[in-house]
This record gives C-alpha cells, sequence and structure tokens, in this order.
C-alpha cells in the first residue's frame, strides 16, 4: 500500500514533513498543491489568473499533477488534507475528487475540523499532534466522490469572484461583499500599513482561514476604487500606508 498525501500549502506539507522525520518514515510522498481555489477564475486559465494577481506565484501546479498521476498505482491510496473551516483547503478537496475520480479506486480524506472544531488547518497544528489526527481519517464512498465532483462543477459554472464556507457550506460571493466590513476595520485603525489591515482581518476571520494575499487582492480592489488610498509608500506593497479616501 502506498499513500501519497496532498495538502493544500507548503505549511501543510512541512507540518507532515516534520511528523514522518519524527516516526523514522522516510518513504512518503507529499504534495503541496496551493491552488488558492477560494478565490477568483477556477473556469477558465486559472494560472493565468493567479499570476495575474499574485506576482510571486512562479510555480505550474499542472506540473505536480501530473506527477500525481505518475505515482498512481492499483495499491496508492490518495490522501487529502482538508478543512470544513479552510475556504482553500475544501476547494481543494472538491477539486481533487473531481480529478482523480476515474483514476484511482481509494481517496481518504482528513478534515483538520474534525479533531477540534476550532482548528482550521493543520498549517496551525504542532506536527506532535498528527497522529491523533490521523484518528479521524475516513476512506470516501464512491457516492461522496461523485458528490463532491458534481460540487466542484457546480462551483466552476457559477465561476464567481470568491467562495466562502458558511456553516460547512460554500456560498458564492462577490470582492463587493465584504469591501464594507475591511473598510469598517480600517476606520477603527487608519492611517496603517496594508500588513497591519490583513492582520486585523485575519483575526477576525472576516474570511474564515483565508490567507493573505485573498485580502490583499480585496484591499487593492478597493485602492483601485479609490475607497483606500496609498499615503506613504514602503519598501514593498504590503508595508505601503493606506487610509480611507475622503470622497
Amino acid at each position: 500500500m502506498k499513500i501519497i498525501d496532498i495538502c493544500e500549502g507548503f505549511a501543510a506539507c512541512g507540518c507532515l514533513k516534520h511528523y514522518y522525520k519524527s516516526t523514522n518514515i522516510n518513504d512518503y510522498i507529499i504534495f503541496p498543491l496551493g491552488m488558492s481555489l477560494s478565490i477568483g477564475d477556477i473556469k477558465n486559465n486559472r494560472i493565468y489568473f493567479l499570476r495575474r494577481f499574485y506576482q510571486d506565484y512562479n510555480y505550474d501546479y499542472t506540473e505536480l499533477l501530473n506527477k500525481i498521476l505518475n505515482n498512481i498505482t492499483n495499491d496508492t491510496i490518495i490522501r487529502i488534507w482538508s478543512s470544513k473551516k479552510n475556504d482553500d483547503e475544501y476547494m481543494l478537496l472538491l477539486f481533487l475528487c473531481n480529478f482523480l475520480k476515474d483514476k484511482i479506486n481509494k481517496i481518504n480524506v482528513v478534515f483538520a475540523n474534525d479533531y477540534n472544531k476550532f482548528l482550521c488547518s493543520i498549517n496551525a497544528l504542532d506536527y506532535r499532534k498528527i497522529n491523533d489526527v490521523l484518528k479521524y481519517e475516513k476512506t470516501l464512498s464512491k457516492d461522496e466522490i461523485k458528490a463532491y465532483a458534481k460540487e466542484w462543477n457546480d462551483l466552476v459554472e457559477i465561476n464567481s469572484e470568491l467562495r466562502v464556507l458558511e456553516n460547512e457550506k460554500v456560498k458564492n460571493k462577490k470582492y463587493s461583499d465584504y469591501y464594507d466590513i475591511i473598510l469598517n476595520i480600517l476606520k477603527e485603525i487608519a492611517p496603517c500599513k496594508i500588513s497591519i489591515l490583513i492582520a486585523e482581518c485575519m483575526g477576525k476571520e472576516v474570511l474564515n482561514d483565508a490567507g493573505d494575499l485573498v485580502y490583499l487582492t480585496l484591499i487593492d480592489q478597493l485602492i483601485n476604487l479609490k475607497k483606500i488610498k496609498i499615503v506613504k509608500k514602503g519598501t514593498r506593497h504590503f508595508v505601503d500606508t493606506i487610509d480611507l479616501s475622503k470622497n
């Protein structure tokens, strides 16, 4: 039996690697697929969207998908690390169920929040707890895989600007749904660096466990709409000082 672990990002990948090394397991395969599927176009050229929005997005995840397929044999189990409290991780589960439904016999999933309802992702977990989280691993039935794949395809057809988990259900949203929330947070702390506003938004879980680049995208939209203005340039965009526009 060969297990291929798939997680959403490099932090989760690092956590799993530490776990395997601490348990003297050397024969492991982990693929981090940082696709940020909660935001933006998922119907057309996804990599083009990511590179247009995130200038430091410099790897082609299609190469990793091909590597996953090349590592699948008859006895392979795909184990997806996900969460019903993390938009990107849940969307990755849906994507992979659709991508793999006809290519592998067995797909397992580990929902971090099954272990602890307050845990959004194994990103925030001590690697020594991974063994405890693994107790919640489950094998998806064929019907469950088909249902997740259908959910993915339905979301692709809608292709909303944002996809957000609310009560463990994906809701299609617009960027503008969060403008007032972000502006009200900025009103309390302005002027401040963009990074500080992002930290405040993350602390309030405006978008569940969304990463900083999701919030930066929304802030940049507000800058383009002249709702927020840059009052002082920093050494990089994250540390530009911003304030509410007067108009």
